[in-house]
Parts: structure tokens; sequence; C-alpha cells
């Protein structure tokens, strides 16, 4: 038999996206006498919500309903980490995303025509939308009900790592090196916008169809919230039109089961892209100062860092964000003495959630670009420095993790991307455009730290010459429903078109946790070579393949990760990492400020690659998504309110704008506990696009952008400041954090 790992085959979900088959949520054929729904959100960021007024609404010919707080019957409560967000706001609004009701009428017209006659009442409360203010004395309190953390009550979450004497060793260094850096948000900008459908039956039960990450666990925040028994409620996954964590929220899934259950009838919700870049999370904002000190030689003496993050009015996901920024804020260097202290605090702003990076992206930025800073100011080339700091096997990072010895991948992946990149020499400058080129790397967890029961589980189902795979892990695009079904057929000895995988119902489906964190191949794809191996082992006690029963042979496993230590210091935070090096090729015109990226190579050790098709992909997939997040993409608020509607105003990069050559270098160092020596690498591949990027610039124009994105505005007011030795973001940053 042909292998199945390492090999491209076609992915199980591509026949039926190219032919238009798919079936996404707002494609679902209605069910008999199907109802509409719509959303009446608040229409300020902060508020005493005071009454609302439906009878306008309910004039309005085919209106079926108007619900409000008092229609949700349970906690009327949410959140993954932290159930602080109403399901239909009751008291008062903390963002302008707020729902206040939901109208459900007989047409969609019907719906948002009512929906918008709805009166709402709020009396205005002072609006934050400063992390730092936020966090000032007097600052009015967005979450009064909730137990205070830390030294203020809108501290979501803080966090500290601290090892050696930083301070002290960075008052004796020969060499310093510091710098303030700022990120702004981002929107996912995936293609499906949020829709869905829920149907009750004759016993009560909801059956909800809805595209998310983590099906499960939208189920049981919904149960909670609407007061219902787990068991009574139903996830049938579609079509999911991308997500890139922007689905790991709850969205319209609550309000569409509470819609139908309150009327009693199927219930379906579409959000139009104004609804939808409005109503879900967004990449939280950060500001960072740094500061690295060396000796003469190069080597890294001391770090320390702080972090200060907006997670906008609830908590989401923000404080695992901060600790995934605290733990790695150092990234993947020998250093000895270190401090990282960081913050996630509420404001009125849109709310911050999962994005891929996952708070890595913005540490990446500011550790990698001060790294950079530190090689000009030592005159030393940036991978010689790097090459000079990377830990040996067995020695410690941040937070006190021992290195496995695939760490030796990190070296790798840096030394093939330069040597790649070294055989075609920059383009001479030509007029107004100067060339300049950029180094950085970055290195990602796998899966959930901290202490987190990272987990998922597999049943196969073996006949004679094919088997179903069930296990609940949502494709989302990246692949899984062909890794899965590759990894099985290497283990069970079948081709992979003999292998068909079940993974869209709660019902059918075990579950794998949700698609995030680059667990799925790792955890998934452990816990379905479990299963079959079990399975084959059953089969072979049976007599063969040949004498198995017609309806086949069942086998459920559970793979459990390495564990972590809940408690950073203390032993490994994270069980498995994947890393990555960039080298990027830019020319800038110094005249108007823009710049373009010519040329990126990127390495990335996947441990195995399971497709080197989807490999391939998932590479150059980060590398215009870091390529957006360094040079244009945008999301502009005011006052807690988006400016931001359209796709167009993110300033998402096409075709026309993604670099013109992107050369992807495979690396693999095997994990020891991945399947096949296979891990995630969704996130890792976006990581270090944007501080090559800022490289290449400053090694075109000798000017360092330490705000993102670096529009044509922010290169030439850096190129003006580069006299003064900083760019004037960030001097500007440094004045604002002065004033706190």
């Amino acid at each position: 038999m042909d292998p199945a790992v390492g090999v491209s085959v076609q992915r199980a979900d591509g026949p039926a996206k190219v032919r238009g088959a798919a079936l996404y949520p707002q494609d679902l054929p209605l069910p008999p006498h199907c109802l509409h729904a719509a959303i009446v959100r608040s229409p300020v960021a902060h508020g005493l919500l005071r009454g609302v007024d439906a009878a306008s609404a309910l004039a309005v010919p085919g209106v079926v309903r108007v619900l409000t707080w008092h229609d949700v019957h349970g906690s009327n409560r949410y959140g993954l980490i932290e159930a602080d967000q109403p399901v239909l706001a009751d008291d008062r609004v903390r963002t302008c995303a707020d729902p206040v009701a939901v109208v459900v009428a007989e047409t969609e017209q019907a719906a948002k025509e009512a929906a918008q006659r709805v009166q709402v009442e709020i009396v205005p409360l002072p609006v934050l939308t400063d992390p730092a203010q936020a966090c000032a004395p007097d600052a009015p309190i967005i979450h009064p009900e909730r137990e205070p953390i830390g030294q203020h009550p809108n501290i979501v979450a803080e966090m500290e790592v601290c090892r050696g004497r930083p301070e002290h060793v960075a008052k004796r260094a020969p060499i310093v090196s510091e710098g303030v850096y700022e990120t702004g948000w981002v929107e996912h900008a995936f293609l499906g916008p949020e829709a869905g459908l829920a149907v009750p039956d004759e016993d009560g039960c909801l059956t909800l169809w809805v595209a998310t990450q983590w099906p499960e666990e939208d189920l049981r925040q919904a149960a909670v919230a609407l007061g219902e028994p787990l068991e009574r409620l139903r996830l049938r996954q579609t079509a999911i039109g991308g997500a890139f964590g922007g689905r790991e929220d709850i969205s319209l899934q609550i309000l569409l089961l509470l819609a139908a259950r309150e009327v009693h009838a199927p219930v379906r919700m579409v959000w139009d892209r104004e609804e939808s870049i409005r109503g879900h999370g967004k990449r939280h904002p950060c500001r960072m100062r740094y500061r690295l000190a060396a000796s003469n030689d190069g080597e890294l003496l001391a770090l320390h860092a702080e972090i200060l993050a907006d997670a906008g009015g609830y908590a989401s996901t923000s404080a695992a964000v901060l600790t995934n920024a605290v733990t790695q804020a150092a990234g993947m260097y020998a250093i000895e003495h270190v401090a990282v202290r960081g913050r996630v605090v509420y404001t009125n702003n849109p709310v911050t959630c999962a994005f891929r990076g996952f708070g890595v992206n913005q540490v990446t930025f500011a550790l990698e670009q001060q790294i950079n800073k530190l090689a000009a100011q030592l005159k030393q080339s940036p991978l010689a420095l790097r090459l000079r700091n990377l830990p040996l096997a067995g020695e410690p990072i941040v937070p006190e993790q021992p290195v496995g010895p695939d760490a030796h991948g990190m070296k790798c992946t840096l030394l093939r991307a330069t040597e790649r990149a070294d055989a075609m020499p920059l383009p001479r400058d030509e007029g107004a455009w100067r060339h300049g080129r950029g180094l950085a790397c970055a290195v990602k967890n796998v899966g959930y730290s901290l202490g987190f029961d990272d987990h998922a589980t597999a049943e196969v189902v073996l006949g004679r010459e094919k088997a179903l795979v069930r296990v609940g892990a949502a494709e989302v695009g990246q692949g899984a429903e062909t890794v899965l079904a590759q990894i099985a057929a290497e283990t069970l000895g079948l081709p992979v078109t003999a292998i068909r995988l079940e993974w869209q119902d709660t019902c059918a489906a075990p579950e794998a946790g949700s698609t995030s964190a680059s667990h799925q191949t790792f955890v998934s794809g452990n816990a379905v070579r479990l299963a079959c191996m079990r399975v084959a082992r059953m089969a072979d006690d049976l007599g063969g393949r040949e004498a198995l029963p017609p309806a086949g042979i069942v086998a459920r496993e559970t793979y459990h990760a390495p564990r972590t230590s809940s408690q950073p210091g203390a032993g490994a935070a994270h069980y498995a990492y994947s890393w990555a090096a960039c080298v990027a090729d830019v020319a800038v015109d110094v005249e108007t400020g823009k710049v373009r990226v010519l040329r990126i190579v990127e390495a990335v050790d996947a441990g195995r690659v399971i497709n080197p098709l989807l490999f391939r992909g998932q590479v150059e997939g980060g590398v215009v998504m870091g390529q957006g997040y360094a040079l244009q993409e945008r999301f502009h608020v005011r006052n807690g309110v988006p400016l931001t509607t359209t796709l167009g105003e993110c300033c998402i990069p096409t075709a026309v704008d993604a670099a013109s050559c992107i050369e992807v270098v495979t690396v693999e160092t095997p994990d020891p506990n991945g399947p096949y020596g296979a891990r995630g690498i969704g996130e890792v591949t976006m990581l270090p696009v944007v501080p090559a990027i800022t490289a290449a610039i400053h090694s075109a124009t000798g000017a360092w952008i330490d705000r993102l994105p670096a529009t044509p505005e922010r290169v030439l007011a850096a190129c003006a400041n580069r006299d003064m030795g900083i760019a004037g973001d960030a001097m500007d940053a440094l004045k604002h954090a002065a004033g706190r």
C-alpha cells in the first residue's frame, strides 16, 4: 500500500466547494413555516438601559414577536472563559454591538424593518476608549457587578513572568536597546458572514445549523444562558466560510435558539457584511515597551517587557491571549534575566477575541523589531545575533521550560530561509525606489496550555474495504478533514479515498475541542491514530478484515496532550511549539512612502508534513495575512463606534497587493509526541512576516516603523524623523506612555 502521509492528496472538501455544492448556513433549504430574525443593537457604546418599546415594531405586518432579556429565562450570560456577556442587554450596554432585542417575523424584510422601529431608551455613560485611561483611579467601572481582579476593576486579567534580576543586570549592561510598539484592531474578514437556522422538534429539543469553531462549547454556553438542559440542544455544522479565530466566540447561536424556542417554529438569521464586521470581535490592540540588555559581543543578558492590551467591552478569550503573549514575549531566545508584565483591560471599544496567532503576533513584532534594532546598534548581522542566542537542547526558555531536541528546527528555519534568500540579490535602487531586506523569526505554541486538559476523542468504524472516522474537528478551510483522513489511512493501511470523515453533528461526532491553537493535527490527529490502531488490532484478533461483520467494528479512543503547568515558571507552560523564519525583500518609494513587497522567503518547521500541498497553502496564506497586518489592514473606531463597515475599508491585501514571489521552505524536525511527528503550523506562518517587513523597510530607508500598519504616511513620517533615531509614531507612543 502506498503511503498516505507525506503525500499531496486532493482535499476532501475541495470538489464540493469548487462546484458550488457545499452548503454554507445561508444556503440551507428553509423548512416549512420558517421565520426570520433580526437584531436590535445598542446605538451607543456605553449606557444604562432604561427600556425597550416594541409597539411600533409589532405593528409592522408579518412581525410575530419582539424578544428582550425578559424572555431568556436562564443566566442571560455567556463567555468562553468568563460569562460576562449578556445574550440580550438587561441593565446596561457596554459596546455598540450589544444586542438589545430580537425581532422575529414572517419575512427577512419585515424583521429588518421592524428592528429599525424598536425604540431603545439608554442613559449615556462616559465612553472609555483607551486602556490606560480605563485603569485611572477615577475611571468609570464597566462591569460593576464583577469581582475586581488586580488593582483596578476594569482589569480583565494581569500576568507576570520573572526570572533572575533583569533590572539589576540591565543597569550594568554595556548595551541597552529600547522601544515602544503599538498594534491596532484587525478584522478577521472571513468570507462567509454569520448565518444560521434553529429548528425545534415536537419534544421541545432544538437543533442549530451554524458555522462555528467549537460546537460543543457553543451548546454548553447556550444551555446555561437559556436555562435549557444540554441534552436538548444539538448543533449541526455546515460548510464554514473561513474563521481565523473569529468563530470561536458566540455570535448569533444563542439568539437563534432563543427565538426558535419562544415562537415554537424554525427561525433563520443572516447577517450582512456590515453587521458581521460590527458584531464579531477583532484582534487585540496592544502597546508594548521592550528593553533588551546585551554584551558587546551580542549575548542577550536581560529582557524587560510591558504589555497593555485592549479587551473591549467583554472578556472573551482576553485572559488566555494575555497568557500567550506574556509566556512567549521572550520568544525562543535563551535569556537568563527576564521580566514580562502584562495587563488586558476593559474598554467600551469593540470586543477583542481569538485571532490567528492569539497574542503572539503582537509580541513577536515588538521582540523581533527590538532584536533587529539591537543588531544595528551592535553592527552585527541579524542572523548572527539570533543564532548566538538560540537555546541548546535542554536549556530553559521563558517561562522556565526546557526545550527539546526538536528545537533544532528553529536554527534550521533561520539558516534555510537566509540561504534561499541570499541566492537572489536585491534589485538596484532606481529613482525614488529604495530596496531593503529584513529577517525575523517566530515561535508559537501548539494547543492549549497552562494546565488546560487539551484532548480529543475519535471513533472509527472499520469495514472490510473502508472506514468511517468520527471526530468533531471543524473544517474551517485549513484542511483538517483531509489531514485526519490521511492519518487514518496511513494507520489502517487503506487508500485515503476509502476514508470518510464525519465531523458535523454533535450527536454523532465526539468532541475534538475548538479548531484553534493550531491543535487539530496534533491532538485530533493523535486521537484518530490511536482509535485506528485499536480497531486494527481488533480486526486482527477476529482473523483480519475479510472476517469482519458487514456492519464493521467500532473503536473509540481519547488522546490527552502532555500535561502543562498551570503556573508559569513552575514547569512547562506549553507542550509543543512550531517555529518559522522569514526573509522579506521590499521596495520603498521614499517620495510617497509606498511599500511594495517583492519577495518573501519563509521556512517553517512542521514536524513532519502530512500533506505538502496543504502545507504550502497554509504558509502562503499566512504570509499574505502577515503582509496585510504589516502594511495596510486597519480598523477605525471613534468613541467606541466602528467607522470601518466594509471589507474594502479594511484594506485587506488582494492578489495585486500580495508579494509577487512567495517561496516556501519546508523544514521537518519530527515532534516526538505528534502523530507521525507532525505538529500544527496554522498560526506560526503569519508571525515572522510583520517584523521581517518592517526590518526590510529599515534596511531600505534607515527608518524604523514601530506602529502598525506601516502606511505610506507613517513611512514618510518615520523617514522624516530617522535622524532623531526614533520614528515619529514611536515618539508619540513614548510621550503617551510617559503620561501614564
